[in-house]
């Protein structure tokens, strides 16, 4: 919230400057209300207060239809509404203005995953991957493994995560996804000794596998967890390797 009020306080003094040092048709120009309201939109969604978020991207749209970044954060309020088809369409919206916004191939990628649409995720992520200014690479590949991995693609996968480890090798959820690959594909030597890595790497555990453990089965009672209870489980198997 502190966010937000210094960055209104800011943008509410730029405001006045150019009103008072601009012409009518100036201010026109050079004022544009469709972002001012985007860019409160994004102060709210960083503080997770999504409704107003949703109010502010709504505003902006009501001014400019077709402002991209309006379009895509409203989708991404969507998203976390789980809203997964309307977030799509505006996902789908805001790259029918710009097919270069990276941003907004990768959390298409992520919301066709959420939609069990794996094909249509691994073509959004390469998309991503395509523009040389797109960021978290380390991520669109990791989506892309998990895609391919969802869809029993192992070697695909197995490629795809060794990529995004490459890039980030403290990105765990990739590592813990690499030893499942391997038990799919029999190599379990290879799967125990990625996943001790994974747990080594991780600053919750610094190599505690019984924590590890302990934590693994924790998340299974209370159902609090962003993994699928079976590769919990498969993880479990694989601590016994």
């Amino acid at each position: 919230m502190i966010y937000y009020k210094i960055m209104k306080r800011i943008l509410s003094l730029l405001v006045f400057l150019l009103l008072i040092a601009c012409t009518p048709e100036e201010r026109i120009r050079q004022i544009n209300e469709s972002d001012f309201h985007t860019e409160i939109g994004y102060a709210y969604f960083i503080e997770k207060n999504y409704q107003l978020a949703y109010s502010e991207f709504h505003k902006a749209l009501q001014i400019d239809p077709n402002n991209k970044n309006a379009l895509h954060g409203l989708a991404l309020v969507h998203m976390e509404f789980q809203e997964y088809e309307a977030a799509k369409d505006l996902f789908l919206k805001t790259l029918s203005l710009d097919q270069d916004y990276a941003d907004a191939w990768f959390n298409l990628g992520i919301c066709y995953q959420k939609l069990n649409m794996h094909k249509e995720a691994i073509e959004a992520f390469q998309k991503a991957l395509n523009n040389p200014l797109f960021v978290t690479q380390d991520k669109a590949y990791f989506g892309q493994g998990l895609s391919y991995y969802r869809t029993g693609r192992y070697e695909e996968a197995k490629n795809a995560f060794d990529k995004a480890i490459k890039r980030n090798v403290l990105l765990i959820q990739a590592h813990l996804y690499m030893a499942l690959t391997y038990q799919k594909l029999n190599q379990y030597s290879e799967a125990a000794k990625t996943l001790r890595n994974a747990i080594r790497l991780d600053s919750s555990f610094k190599g505690d596998v019984d924590k590890f453990s302990k934590t693994l089965k924790e998340e299974l009672n209370t159902q609090q967890t962003n993994m699928p209870k079976e590769d919990i489980l498969d993880l479990l198997e694989i601590l016994k390797y």
